[in-house]
This record gives C-alpha cells, sequence and structure tokens, in this order.
C-alpha cells in the first residue's frame, strides 16, 4: 500500500507522539517532521517511512521502548474486556475472526475502548474457513497487545482442529506492538500458540527481512493470518506471491480507501493475487 497525501500529517502526530513518550524536544520534533517530508516521495508505503522515524527518534533519546508503560495499560485492559465480551461471540470459527477482529480495535492511538455494541464482520468466512480447513500449518502475523488476548480464542481451536501454530511477535519494541519483551514482561509466556520472534524492530513486515520460520511457512504455502493495519500496509506491497488472511479493524482513510472500506470497519478478508 502506498502513501497519500493525508499520510503526511499522520506521520507527523506519530513523530510527535514518539518524541514526547522518549522525553524529546521540539528541535527533535522540527527534525522528525523535515524528515517526514524528505521521505514522502509519494512512491512508499507509509510503514515504511514511519519505521525510518521511529529509528530515528530512538537514536536521538537512546529511549529502547518508550511506549512500555502504555502497552502494559492496554494488555491488562484487554484481558479485562476479554473475560468480560468473550462470550458475546458466537462459539464458531467465524466468530472466533469475529472476535479476533474486534481485539484489533481497542487502539492507544485513536483512543479507543472495547465496545461489541457495533461489530459486524465484512469478509468472505467461506473462503477464509476453506483455507483453514485444508491447511495444517497456521501462521499468525501478530500487532498489539490487544490483539495477542483477543486472538487467543482462535488459536484455541485452531489447536483443538489439529493445527500447528506459531504467533510471531516483534523481536524489539517498536511503537506499541507486542514484542519477545512484552511476552515475558506481561507474563503471557503461558497462553496458546507456540511465540516466535519476527527477527526485527519493525512495525509490519518486508519480505526481504523475513527469516527462520516466518521465511519457511510463507514459501511453503502454509496459511498466513496478518493481524493489523502495519501488517496489510507492508504485505500487500508483495502478497500477490500467496494469499493472506488480513483480519483488522480500518483506522485511517488511507487504509480504507485501498480497501474500499469505510473507516471503522472490522474487516478478515482473503488478499493476494492467488487468493
Amino acid at each position: 500500500m502506498k502513501v497519500r497525501d493525508y499520510c503526511r500529517e499522520c506521520l507527523k502526530d506519530l513523530a510527535r507522539q514518539a518524541v514526547t513518550l522518549s522525553h524529546g524536544d521540539e528541535a527533535l520534533v522540527a527534525s522528525c517532521c523535515r524528515l517526514v517530508d524528505t521521505l514522502f516521495d509519494g512512491t512508499s508505503c507509509p510503514t515504511f517511512i514511519s519505521n525510518r522515524l521511529l529509528r530515528y527518534v530512538k537514536s536521538r533519546t537512546g529511549m529502547y521502548d518508550p511506549y512500555a508503560e502504555r502497552k502494559a495499560i492496554d494488555f491488562r485492559q484487554a484481558r479485562e474486556a476479554a473475560a468480560r465480551v468473550s462470550d458475546l461471540f458466537p462459539d464458531d470459527l467465524e466468530g472466533l475472526f469475529q472476535l479476533s477482529a474486534f481485539g484489533n480495535g481497542g487502539d492507544f492511538f485513536l483512543e479507543q475502548s472495547y465496545n461489541p455494541d457495533h461489530i459486524d464482520l465484512d469478509g468472505d468466512m467461506a473462503k477464509i474457513a476453506h483455507q483453514v480447513y485444508i491447511s495444517s500449518k497456521i501462521m499468525i502475523l501478530g500487532d498489539n497487545p490487544g490483539d495477542f488476548v483477543f486472538d487467543q480464542p482462535l488459536i484455541s481451536r485452531l489447536r483443538q482442529m489439529g493445527k500447528q501454530v506459531l504467533y510471531a511477535v516483534k523481536e524489539h519494541p517498536v511503537q506499541n506492538d507486542m514484542s519477545l519483551i512484552d511476552v515475558a514482561r506481561f507474563g503471557a509466556g503461558q497462553m496458546r500458540g507456540q511465540v516466535i520472534s519476527t527477527g526485527t524492530d519493525e512495525v509490519g513486515i518486508r519480505r526481504e527481512e523475513m527469516w527462520g520460520k516466518i521465511r519457511e511457512w510463507w514459501e511453503d504455502g502454509s496459511m498466513v493470518i496478518a493481524k493489523g493495519m502495519g501488517n496489510y500496509e507492508t504485505i500487500s506491497e508483495f502478497d500477490h506471491e500467496r494469499p493472506v488472511v488480513y483480519v483488522l479493524k480500518v483506522k485511517c482513510r488511507t487504509v480504507g480507501e485501498t480497501l474500499g472500506r469505510e473507516v471503522g470497519t472490522y474487516i478478515a478478508i482473503a488478499g493476494g493475487d492467488h487468493g
């Protein structure tokens, strides 16, 4: 997915937020905004720009995990919400994908809470269910702590169906994404699914950065479920190679226009030219 004109201010807002959480100053904010303008050539994926920006802030401030406190709050709130609302979703495969998409809706950046009053899943569940049934191995590329919590029932069901499941989180902290240090920090190691690392400190994932089990399962045709907009923005650049199931809440105009969905829509769709 490529940037659009209105991504520029969104990226600058991210710069201001990251600098504030990293205890930087206004001079660093100004420098970050200039960097956004330099990188904003109209041909890049917005997530690639944000990753460059976040690494720049880290290099200037030395803050390894500026979102740590917020992630801990998000994880706690997600567990509380999951205990409260999980029974409201149908106990079938479609209901579990719906719950997984719902977990992507509690977003610190948009100050949204987990409100189950208005959630309809937009997607092709017949196609996705078929892919689940024919796949022996399923890799989930995770997003934030809320996703990690709300994906657990889906993982449990997939394992009950005899599927081998890998759940990929970031190697090092980036933004509010779930990372290996968070798995240990939150005591989440006992949760279901074999947790592996993407090997990076980047939002989303680049084709050239795939390694180990992630590369192996991508290339051997295992089912891939990509959670959140960051994964959609990056993987849609190369998903012509194979089918990918995207599960997310549409939270911005650029993603909405690219997908042909309204902002606020929860989706589970099969992407890729061969999907």
